[in-house]
């Protein structure tokens, strides 16, 4: 019912659904109305997903689901996951590879306060899935620097429907950026963690420059 009032109005819905058997409950739910109303990309937000199951990755795009994944888990918990759920099931935590082979977008996000909002850790940990003792996590759901800046910049803004005014450098666009004092895209991937930002720009003022 809340669904579908939502629907209905327009509503955009953030759902927050960690476990595969709370994910299918999220599923069972958004089917009648999306028979109702039609698929509406991006409507319905999966908010980290921890453990969602390969034929469920596959049902995200008929539902219009866009996903906002926590792969920071990999670097934080991994090596929990490894001994508490097993290899297999730590490999698959956050599978933004398997996403984005959908045809799919899809954001990386900090959890903040649980883990420091710095989203050049996000991307690292994006890229990179390597735990606290160095042991990569499900290195087949790694993604390329390039699309792991695309989850924190445009589709960050598309998921919240702002992509014609934020999160590419566009004519037209407003003027919010950061410089940083090495490109990610060329770095060594496991020193994107380390890069720091020199300047932050909003609407075209500087409102941070490190010293």
């Amino acid at each position: 019912a809340y669904l579908d009032e939502a629907y209905a109005k327009g509503w955009p819905v953030k759902v927050h659904a960690n476990g595969d058997a709370a994910i299918d409950q999220l599923f069972a739910a958004l089917r009648p109305v999306v028979t109702k109303y039609g698929v509406k990309p991006g409507q319905t937000i999966l908010v980290h997903g921890q453990f969602i199951r390969p034929d469920q990755v596959k049902e995200l795009k008929s539902l219009g689901i866009f996903p906002s994944m926590f792969p920071m888990h990999t670097f934080y918990w991994g090596d929990w996951y490894e001994k508490i759920v097993g290899p297999e099931q730590a490999a698959r935590i956050s599978p933004m590879r398997s996403i984005l082979n959908t045809g799919l977008h899809a954001t990386s996000h900090t959890d903040a306060p649980v883990a420091l909002p710095n989203l050049m850790q996000v991307a690292w940990a994006t890229v990179n899935r390597t735990s606290r003792s160095g042991q990569v996590i499900g290195p087949d759901e790694r993604v390329t620097p390039y699309e792991a800046m695309q989850m924190i910049t445009i589709w960050g803004a598309e998921q919240y429907g702002e992509q014609d005014s934020k999160g590419s450098l566009e004519p037209g666009k407003l003027a919010d950026l950061v410089i940083l004092d090495r490109n990610p895209l060329e770095v060594e991937p496991m020193a994107i963690k380390d890069i720091k930002v020199v300047e932050t720009i909003k609407e075209g003022r500087t409102i941070y420059a490190r010293p």
